[in-house]
């Protein structure tokens, strides 16, 4: 199936690209078509990372051959300087020495390539975006919400009927029959599902019937998915985005929050645990949620985490001063002595171990650098909201998720960040975009 899925979506990337030439007049044509593939990309995450990726490079193509010579000038000289842009590189540069000095460069430089690789196209993304006309960002939004919605639906008909054929076209043969197949899944809504929030509420407080009518439901049933996919890295990190959300919202954007919709907000989380319970089991559900009960349990408490952490901790008190500083080479914690998992499950100690403390140091004041961008616009602008929140779920959710080098993960924090630019930009941004257009 993932064959033939590649090979139609390489079909369609040669249409485009044999046809660019005679769609190019219509500028407005590849801006939707731009549009509707990056707004699907992520929600495809369910079905791999190719079709993931072959989406988003159709959706960057098309947007690309719809920019103009003298606007995407501006853009490029804007992107290159940009202080995220900056931090970006010096952290490719200090992952470089530890790839380079660490003690299996070979094994590490497959790696590091993707990173470069996800590097570059976060770039290219964020020139289609910055270049994208606010028509073609509307359609790509209502995209999205659409794309998060089927991942929703998607998620809830695999883990309530349990059918082999539907797991296995999703997640592949070795994990169809897996009780933890959907827990990824959780954490890719903790970091989508603020744009969610955003979009429905500014529809609806724009007077939008629809949007009116659909916003609690929309984002009750986002909530009520998250727990049912089972991902506790994700349920954590969804709260933390959902509390952000709402206390910014509400300080800035007059979202009122009542007693009866918190308390509605957690029946919905029971009813969705109960859920979890009916579709795994009950006594797995209630190890899940207490911890406690999976003492003794295949790999213990949070899935073995603690072994995991505890060997990681261990790795770096053995490090010399030089490894404190570069690290060991991105993903070469694996073939450290005495390393437990293929990573520690954690982005701190991840990038300690691998990049050390250079790396580490530099990540985190990118986090924090796009944390405050996001909050500045989020005072002015409800979209800047939903990427802090975005921004911050994805951060606590990787602190007992996946590895932080996991392509797919990070072309996720990529995105979510480069649509929090585009959406939640501020007015002087904007004043310094059309100063810099007039004197191109």
């Amino acid at each position: 199936m993932y064959a033939k899925l590649k090979q139609n979506l390489l079909f369609l990337a040669g249409i485009l690209a044999y046809s660019g030439a005679m769609l190019i007049a219509d500028k407005l044509l590849l801006w939707r078509a731009s549009a509707v593939l990056i707004g699907l990309c992520m929600p495809l995450i369910i079905v791999g990372k190719s079709v993931l990726g072959l989406v988003l490079l159709l959706g960057v193509m098309a947007g690309l051959m719809a920019t103009k010579d003298e606007s995407l000038r501006v853009t490029v000289k804007l992107l290159f300087n940009n202080a995220v842009t900056l931090l970006v590189v010096a952290f490719l540069l200090a992952a470089t020495a530890g790839v380079l000095l660490g003690p299996l460069p070979l094994k590490a430089m497959d790696k590091w390539l993707q990173l470069i690789l996800v590097a570059l196209g976060a770039g290219l993304l964020f020139m289609t975006l910055r270049e994208m006309p606010g028509q073609a960002l509307e359609l790509l939004l209502q995209t999205l919400v659409v794309g998060i919605l089927v991942l929703c639906g998607l998620t809830l008909l695999d883990a309530l009927t349990g059918n082999v054929q539907l797991a296995t076209a999703l997640h592949g043969a070795d994990k169809a029959t897996s009780q933890y197949r959907l827990n990824f899944v959780s954490s890719v809504l903790a970091v989508l599902l603020p744009f969610l929030w955003a979009r429905v509420y500014q529809q609806a407080r724009e007077g939008e019937l629809l949007a009116q009518r659909l916003a609690l439901p929309a984002a009750a049933l986002g909530l009520f998915v998250l727990f049912v996919a089972g991902g506790r890295a994700g349920w954590v990190g969804g709260l933390v985005g959902l509390v952000a959300f709402v206390g910014l919202a509400g300080r800035y954007h007059g979202l009122t929050v009542h007693r009866r919709h918190w308390a509605a907000g957690l029946g919905l989380v029971l009813l969705a645990l109960l859920t979890y319970g009916f579709a795994n089991g009950f006594e797995f559900m209630l190890n899940r949620v207490t911890i406690v009960g999976e003492a003794g349990v295949e790999r213990g408490m949070l899935s073995g985490r603690g072994e995991v952490w505890q060997a990681a901790l261990a790795q770096l008190q053995a490090f010399t001063p030089a490894q404190w500083f570069y690290g060991v080479g991105v993903m070469n914690y694996r073939y450290l002595p005495g390393a437990v998992d293929l990573h520690p499950h954690n982005w701190p100690l991840q990038l300690l171990i691998e990049t050390g403390a250079l790396g580490f140091g530099i990540f985190c004041s990118l986090a924090l650098l796009l944390l405050y961008r996001f909050w500045q616009y989020g005072r002015s602008n409800l979209y800047g909201v939903a990427a802090f929140a975005s921004v911050a779920a994805f951060l606590v959710t990787g602190l007992a998720n996946t590895s932080i080098f996991r392509w797919d993960w990070l072309a996720l924090f990529a995105f979510a960040a480069i649509l929090g630019y585009r959406t939640g930009w501020s007015r002087p941004d904007q004043k310094q975009r059309r100063k810099a257009l007039k004197q191109a």
